[in-house]
Protein backbone atom coordinates (compact mmCIF):
# COMPACT_ATOMS: atom_id res chain seq x y z
CA UNK A 1 0.00 0.00 0.00
CA UNK A 2 1.02 3.21 -0.28
CA UNK A 3 2.30 5.82 2.21
CA UNK A 4 1.55 9.04 3.03
CA UNK A 5 4.60 10.53 1.58
CA UNK A 6 3.59 8.50 -2.03
CA UNK A 7 0.10 9.74 -1.57
CA UNK A 8 1.32 13.37 -1.38
CA UNK A 9 3.95 12.77 -4.05
CA UNK A 10 0.91 11.71 -6.00
CA UNK A 11 -1.12 14.51 -5.73
CA UNK A 12 1.46 16.62 -6.29
CA UNK A 13 1.80 14.92 -9.75
CA UNK A 14 -1.74 15.14 -10.84
CA UNK A 15 -1.93 18.68 -9.79
CA UNK A 16 1.10 19.69 -12.17
CA UNK A 17 0.65 17.16 -14.95
CA UNK A 18 -3.07 18.58 -15.68
CA UNK A 19 -2.09 22.28 -15.80
CA UNK A 20 0.64 21.02 -18.30
CA UNK A 21 -1.71 19.04 -20.16
CA UNK A 22 -4.17 21.98 -20.20
CA UNK A 23 -1.95 24.26 -21.62
CA UNK A 24 -2.24 24.64 -25.06
CA UNK A 25 -0.25 21.09 -26.75
CA UNK A 26 1.16 20.61 -23.59
CA UNK A 27 4.54 21.95 -25.43
CA UNK A 28 6.11 23.62 -22.51
CA UNK A 29 8.84 21.90 -19.91
CA UNK A 30 7.18 19.71 -17.27
CA UNK A 31 7.57 21.20 -13.66
CA UNK A 32 6.63 19.46 -10.83
CA UNK A 33 6.44 21.16 -7.28
CA UNK A 34 6.51 18.50 -5.20
CA UNK A 35 6.12 20.42 -1.78
CA UNK A 36 3.09 22.71 -2.97
CA UNK A 37 -0.18 22.56 -0.70
CA UNK A 38 -3.91 21.51 -2.24
CA UNK A 39 -4.29 25.33 -2.58
CA UNK A 40 -0.85 26.10 -4.25
CA UNK A 41 -0.13 25.12 -7.90
CA UNK A 42 -3.80 24.61 -8.36
CA UNK A 43 -5.37 25.03 -11.79
CA UNK A 44 -7.61 27.62 -12.98
CA UNK A 45 -11.18 26.91 -13.12
CA UNK A 46 -11.37 26.12 -16.67
CA UNK A 47 -8.45 23.55 -16.81
CA UNK A 48 -10.44 22.05 -13.07
CA UNK A 49 -13.44 21.62 -14.85
CA UNK A 50 -12.22 19.27 -17.69
CA UNK A 51 -12.66 15.95 -16.28
CA UNK A 52 -10.85 14.63 -19.30
CA UNK A 53 -7.52 16.09 -18.38
CA UNK A 54 -7.74 15.55 -14.66
CA UNK A 55 -8.49 11.42 -15.74
CA UNK A 56 -5.34 11.87 -18.19
CA UNK A 57 -3.59 13.49 -14.86
CA UNK A 58 -4.49 10.70 -12.76
CA UNK A 59 -3.73 8.13 -14.71
CA UNK A 60 0.04 9.11 -15.45
CA UNK A 61 0.65 9.89 -11.77
CA UNK A 62 -0.59 6.39 -10.60
CA UNK A 63 1.38 4.63 -13.06
CA UNK A 64 4.36 7.46 -12.02
CA UNK A 65 4.09 6.01 -7.99
CA UNK A 66 3.60 3.02 -8.69
CA UNK A 67 7.08 2.61 -10.81
CA UNK A 68 8.89 4.51 -8.17
CA UNK A 69 8.07 2.38 -5.10
CA UNK A 70 9.07 -0.75 -7.49
CA UNK A 71 12.65 1.36 -8.00
CA UNK A 72 12.23 2.35 -4.15
CA UNK A 73 11.83 -1.25 -3.21
CA UNK A 74 14.49 -2.75 -6.00
CA UNK A 75 17.42 -0.15 -4.45
CA UNK A 76 16.01 -1.66 -0.81
CA UNK A 77 16.05 -5.19 -1.04
CA UNK A 78 18.57 -5.48 -4.29
CA UNK A 79 22.30 -5.04 -2.53
CA UNK A 80 24.92 -3.30 -4.23
CA UNK A 81 25.25 -5.12 -7.58
CA UNK A 82 20.80 -4.25 -8.09
CA UNK A 83 21.43 -0.78 -7.28
CA UNK A 84 23.96 0.20 -9.99
CA UNK A 85 21.87 -1.73 -12.89
CA UNK A 86 19.03 0.84 -13.78
CA UNK A 87 15.45 -0.23 -13.02
CA UNK A 88 13.59 -0.99 -16.49
CA UNK A 89 10.17 -0.57 -16.88
CA UNK A 90 8.43 -2.74 -20.07
CA UNK A 91 5.17 -0.74 -21.63
CA UNK A 92 3.34 -2.98 -23.87
CA UNK A 93 0.38 -1.36 -25.94
CA UNK A 94 -0.79 -1.45 -29.16
CA UNK A 95 0.08 1.41 -31.46
CA UNK A 96 -1.76 4.56 -31.18
CA UNK A 97 -3.13 4.53 -27.49
CA UNK A 98 -0.75 6.95 -25.89
CA UNK A 99 2.33 4.70 -24.86
CA UNK A 100 5.11 6.85 -26.23
CA UNK A 101 3.57 9.85 -25.10
CA UNK A 102 3.24 8.04 -21.84
CA UNK A 103 7.07 6.97 -21.34
CA UNK A 104 7.78 10.51 -22.26
CA UNK A 105 5.70 12.15 -19.21
CA UNK A 106 7.18 9.22 -16.86
CA UNK A 107 10.68 10.40 -18.00
CA UNK A 108 9.77 14.11 -17.39
CA UNK A 109 8.45 13.09 -13.94
CA UNK A 110 11.24 10.62 -12.94
CA UNK A 111 13.88 13.44 -13.94
CA UNK A 112 12.34 15.35 -11.67
CA UNK A 113 12.32 13.03 -9.24
CA UNK A 114 14.98 13.62 -5.81
CA UNK A 115 17.34 10.67 -5.47
CA UNK A 116 16.85 10.60 -2.35
CA UNK A 117 13.74 9.32 -2.29
CA UNK A 118 14.77 6.05 -3.67
CA UNK A 119 17.29 5.68 -0.90
CA UNK A 120 15.71 6.17 1.79
CA UNK A 121 17.01 9.38 3.62
CA UNK A 122 14.16 11.99 2.14
CA UNK A 123 13.42 12.95 5.60
CA UNK A 124 16.95 13.25 6.93
CA UNK A 125 18.51 16.40 6.03
CA UNK A 126 21.44 16.13 8.46
CA UNK A 127 22.73 12.71 7.04
CA UNK A 128 26.37 12.92 5.91
CA UNK A 129 26.10 10.39 3.00
CA UNK A 130 22.94 12.21 1.62
CA UNK A 131 22.35 11.42 -1.90
CA UNK A 132 21.37 15.16 -3.66
CA UNK A 133 20.26 15.80 -7.49
CA UNK A 134 17.48 14.16 -8.90
CA UNK A 135 17.07 10.43 -10.81
CA UNK A 136 17.73 10.16 -14.39
CA UNK A 137 15.55 8.33 -16.55
CA UNK A 138 15.61 7.79 -20.26
CA UNK A 139 13.18 5.56 -22.94
CA UNK A 140 13.05 3.44 -25.75
CA UNK A 141 10.78 1.75 -28.29
CA UNK A 142 11.68 -1.11 -29.74
CA UNK A 143 10.48 0.31 -33.23
CA UNK A 144 14.54 2.03 -32.69
CA UNK A 145 15.53 -1.54 -33.69
CA UNK A 146 13.85 -1.92 -36.74
CA UNK A 147 15.92 -3.27 -39.66
CA UNK A 148 17.74 -1.48 -42.05
CA UNK A 149 15.96 -0.07 -44.48
CA UNK A 150 18.04 -2.34 -47.34
CA UNK A 151 17.99 -5.15 -45.05
CA UNK A 152 13.82 -5.19 -44.49
CA UNK A 153 13.85 -5.40 -48.57
CA UNK A 154 15.56 -8.39 -48.33
CA UNK A 155 13.71 -9.67 -45.76
CA UNK A 156 10.79 -9.32 -47.94
CA UNK A 157 11.88 -10.79 -51.06
CA UNK A 158 13.54 -13.89 -49.25
CA UNK A 159 9.08 -13.87 -47.98
CA UNK A 160 7.35 -12.71 -51.13
CA UNK A 161 4.26 -14.40 -50.24
CA UNK A 162 4.11 -13.21 -46.39
CA UNK A 163 2.51 -9.93 -46.37
CA UNK A 164 2.88 -9.41 -42.48
CA UNK A 165 6.72 -9.56 -43.12
CA UNK A 166 6.65 -6.92 -46.54
CA UNK A 167 6.75 -4.30 -44.38
CA UNK A 168 8.89 -3.12 -40.93
CA UNK A 169 6.74 -4.26 -37.72
CA UNK A 170 5.85 -7.49 -36.91
CA UNK A 171 8.46 -10.20 -35.26
CA UNK A 172 11.20 -10.85 -37.61
CA UNK A 173 11.75 -7.15 -38.55
CA UNK A 174 13.99 -6.15 -36.17
CA UNK A 175 17.46 -6.73 -35.49
CA UNK A 176 16.91 -8.01 -32.59
CA UNK A 177 21.23 -8.49 -31.98
CA UNK A 178 21.35 -4.22 -32.13
CA UNK A 179 18.70 -4.38 -29.72
CA UNK A 180 20.62 -6.94 -27.22
CA UNK A 181 23.71 -4.79 -27.34
CA UNK A 182 21.74 -1.50 -26.50
CA UNK A 183 20.05 -3.04 -23.67
CA UNK A 184 23.00 -5.28 -22.23
CA UNK A 185 25.01 -1.58 -22.72
CA UNK A 186 22.34 0.35 -20.46
CA UNK A 187 22.18 -2.31 -17.86
CA UNK A 188 25.70 -1.76 -17.59
CA UNK A 189 25.84 2.03 -17.86
CA UNK A 190 26.65 2.30 -13.83
CA UNK A 191 29.09 -0.29 -13.38
CA UNK A 192 32.20 1.78 -12.72
CA UNK A 193 31.31 3.74 -9.83
CA UNK A 194 34.62 6.30 -9.96
CA UNK A 195 33.19 7.17 -13.87
CA UNK A 196 30.37 9.07 -13.53
CA UNK A 197 31.49 9.58 -17.71
CA UNK A 198 29.99 6.76 -19.11
CA UNK A 199 27.55 6.76 -21.70
CA UNK A 200 25.37 4.92 -24.34
CA UNK A 201 24.48 5.79 -28.04
CA UNK A 202 20.94 4.62 -28.29
CA UNK A 203 19.92 4.27 -32.03
CA UNK A 204 16.85 5.92 -33.47
CA UNK A 205 14.60 5.14 -36.80
CA UNK A 206 13.35 7.33 -38.43
CA UNK A 207 9.82 7.18 -40.06
CA UNK A 208 9.68 9.42 -42.45
CA UNK A 209 12.73 7.85 -44.70
CA UNK A 210 12.15 6.41 -47.99
CA UNK A 211 8.61 7.48 -49.05
CA UNK A 212 7.38 6.80 -45.58
CA UNK A 213 8.31 3.14 -45.39
CA UNK A 214 11.38 4.30 -42.66
CA UNK A 215 14.69 3.83 -42.06
CA UNK A 216 17.31 3.30 -39.37
CA UNK A 217 18.65 7.14 -38.44
CA UNK A 218 22.44 7.23 -38.73
CA UNK A 219 24.73 6.99 -35.94
CA UNK A 220 25.27 10.81 -35.30
CA UNK A 221 21.60 11.22 -34.75
CA UNK A 222 21.43 8.21 -32.31
CA UNK A 223 20.72 10.17 -28.73
CA UNK A 224 23.66 9.65 -25.94
CA UNK A 225 22.74 8.16 -22.63
CA UNK A 226 24.79 9.53 -19.51
CA UNK A 227 25.54 8.02 -16.84
CA UNK A 228 24.15 7.43 -13.60
CA UNK A 229 21.15 6.36 -15.39
CA UNK A 230 18.38 5.15 -13.10
CA UNK A 231 15.02 3.81 -14.83
CA UNK A 232 14.53 2.67 -18.59
CA UNK A 233 11.92 2.30 -20.07
CA UNK A 234 11.34 0.55 -22.85
CA UNK A 235 8.19 0.38 -24.91
CA UNK A 236 6.68 -1.52 -27.82
CA UNK A 237 3.40 -2.53 -29.47
CA UNK A 238 4.40 -6.37 -29.10
CA UNK A 239 5.97 -6.16 -25.72
CA UNK A 240 5.76 -9.09 -23.24
CA UNK A 241 3.80 -10.97 -26.75
CA UNK A 242 4.67 -14.91 -26.45
CA UNK A 243 4.87 -17.70 -29.00
CA UNK A 244 1.97 -19.94 -29.67
CA UNK A 245 2.94 -23.78 -29.95
CA UNK A 246 -0.21 -24.67 -32.05
CA UNK A 247 0.51 -23.82 -35.81
CA UNK A 248 -3.40 -25.03 -36.56
CA UNK A 249 -4.39 -22.21 -34.72
CA UNK A 250 -2.27 -19.80 -36.61
CA UNK A 251 -3.03 -20.71 -39.87
CA UNK A 252 -6.83 -20.28 -38.79
CA UNK A 253 -6.09 -16.56 -37.98
CA UNK A 254 -3.68 -16.50 -40.69
CA UNK A 255 -1.27 -18.11 -42.98
CA UNK A 256 1.41 -15.77 -42.26
CA UNK A 257 1.79 -15.63 -38.74
CA UNK A 258 3.67 -18.95 -38.93
CA UNK A 259 6.79 -17.18 -39.81
CA UNK A 260 6.06 -14.10 -37.63
CA UNK A 261 5.30 -16.99 -34.70
CA UNK A 262 8.74 -18.14 -35.40
CA UNK A 263 10.84 -15.28 -35.09
CA UNK A 264 8.61 -14.67 -32.11
CA UNK A 265 10.87 -17.27 -30.30
CA UNK A 266 14.21 -15.54 -30.41
CA UNK A 267 12.51 -12.16 -28.63
CA UNK A 268 11.80 -12.82 -25.37
CA UNK A 269 15.28 -14.55 -24.39
CA UNK A 270 16.88 -11.78 -26.44
CA UNK A 271 14.86 -8.36 -25.00
CA UNK A 272 12.36 -8.99 -22.16
CA UNK A 273 13.06 -11.97 -19.93
CA UNK A 274 12.39 -11.87 -16.38
CA UNK A 275 15.84 -11.01 -15.78
CA UNK A 276 15.78 -7.94 -18.36
CA UNK A 277 12.40 -6.26 -17.15
CA UNK A 278 11.88 -5.86 -13.57
CA UNK A 279 8.19 -4.57 -14.20
CA UNK A 280 5.70 -4.21 -16.84
CA UNK A 281 2.62 -1.87 -17.44
CA UNK A 282 0.70 -3.40 -19.62
CA UNK A 283 -2.29 -1.27 -21.74
CA UNK A 284 -5.28 -2.91 -22.07
CA UNK A 285 -7.93 -2.37 -24.74
CA UNK A 286 -11.20 -3.96 -25.61
CA UNK A 287 -10.79 -3.62 -29.41
CA UNK A 288 -7.63 -3.34 -31.17
CA UNK A 289 -9.53 -1.74 -34.66
CA UNK A 290 -9.02 0.98 -32.78
CA UNK A 291 -5.90 1.20 -33.83
CA UNK A 292 -6.47 1.79 -37.09
CA UNK A 293 -8.10 5.89 -36.41
CA UNK A 294 -5.33 5.90 -33.65
CA UNK A 295 -2.91 4.85 -36.24
CA UNK A 296 -3.95 7.64 -38.96
CA UNK A 297 -3.67 10.11 -36.31
CA UNK A 298 0.18 9.57 -35.12
CA UNK A 299 0.90 9.76 -38.36
CA UNK A 300 -0.23 12.74 -39.48
CA UNK A 301 0.89 14.33 -36.11
CA UNK A 302 4.10 13.28 -36.63
CA UNK A 303 5.16 12.77 -40.48
CA UNK A 304 2.72 15.30 -41.85
CA UNK A 305 2.00 15.02 -45.30
CA UNK A 306 5.43 13.19 -45.61
CA UNK A 307 4.57 9.58 -44.50
CA UNK A 308 2.28 7.54 -45.47
CA UNK A 309 -1.43 8.05 -47.21
CA UNK A 310 -4.38 7.24 -45.73
CA UNK A 311 -4.55 4.05 -47.70
CA UNK A 312 -0.86 3.14 -46.87
CA UNK A 313 -1.83 2.97 -43.48
CA UNK A 314 -4.77 1.21 -43.53
CA UNK A 315 -2.49 -0.83 -45.73
CA UNK A 316 -0.29 -1.07 -43.17
CA UNK A 317 -1.79 -1.98 -40.07
CA UNK A 318 -3.94 -4.72 -41.38
CA UNK A 319 -0.64 -6.46 -41.17
CA UNK A 320 -0.62 -6.21 -37.62
CA UNK A 321 -4.00 -7.48 -37.06
CA UNK A 322 -3.41 -11.13 -37.02
CA UNK A 323 -0.53 -11.09 -34.57
CA UNK A 324 -3.37 -8.79 -32.44
CA UNK A 325 -5.82 -11.57 -32.65
CA UNK A 326 -3.10 -14.23 -31.80
CA UNK A 327 -0.95 -12.67 -29.01
CA UNK A 328 -3.36 -10.53 -27.15
CA UNK A 329 -5.41 -12.66 -25.16
CA UNK A 330 -2.27 -14.25 -23.98
CA UNK A 331 -0.78 -11.21 -23.19
CA UNK A 332 -3.96 -9.83 -21.29
CA UNK A 333 -4.74 -13.20 -19.73
CA UNK A 334 -1.75 -14.29 -18.40
CA UNK A 335 0.97 -11.02 -18.76
CA UNK A 336 4.60 -11.34 -17.73
CA UNK A 337 4.93 -10.24 -13.65
CA UNK A 338 5.08 -8.78 -11.96
CA UNK A 339 2.77 -5.82 -13.80
CA UNK A 340 0.29 -3.67 -13.55
CA UNK A 341 -2.89 -3.56 -15.86
CA UNK A 342 -4.82 -0.15 -17.00
CA UNK A 343 -7.31 -0.52 -19.06
CA UNK A 344 -7.49 2.57 -21.92
CA UNK A 345 -10.77 3.41 -23.53
CA UNK A 346 -11.12 4.33 -27.53
CA UNK A 347 -10.85 8.13 -26.29
CA UNK A 348 -7.53 7.21 -24.66
CA UNK A 349 -8.83 7.88 -21.07
CA UNK A 350 -7.05 5.34 -18.27
CA UNK A 351 -9.12 3.00 -16.62
CA UNK A 352 -8.86 1.28 -12.98
CA UNK A 353 -5.80 -0.31 -13.27
CA UNK A 354 -4.98 -3.64 -11.71
CA UNK A 355 -1.90 -5.37 -10.45
CA UNK A 356 -0.32 -9.17 -10.89
CA UNK A 357 2.03 -10.73 -8.73
CA UNK A 358 2.44 -8.12 -6.93
CA UNK A 359 2.73 -6.69 -3.36
CA UNK A 360 0.94 -3.61 -3.87
CA UNK A 361 -2.28 -4.41 -3.94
Amino acid sequence: ARDDAWERRRRACARALAAWLATEGAKGALRLEWHSTEEEGGLDDDSSRDVRIWERAEGYADVYVELMMRVCEARREGGAMRRRRPFVMGVSAPQGCGKTTTTGVLVDMIRATPRAWVCGDDDDDDREDRVDGTLNATALSIDDFYLRGEDQDTLAAAKPANAMLRHRGNAGTHDLELGRRTLDALARINDDDANQSSSVRVPRYDKTARQGWGDRAPEDAWDVVSAPLDVVLLEGWMLGFSPIDDDEALININNDLVDVNAYLREYGPAWWSPGSVDWWVVFKVSDPSWVYAWRLEAERKANGNKGLTDEQVKDFVDRFMPAYQAYLPKLYDAPPTPAYIVPVSKERAFGRAATVDSKYN
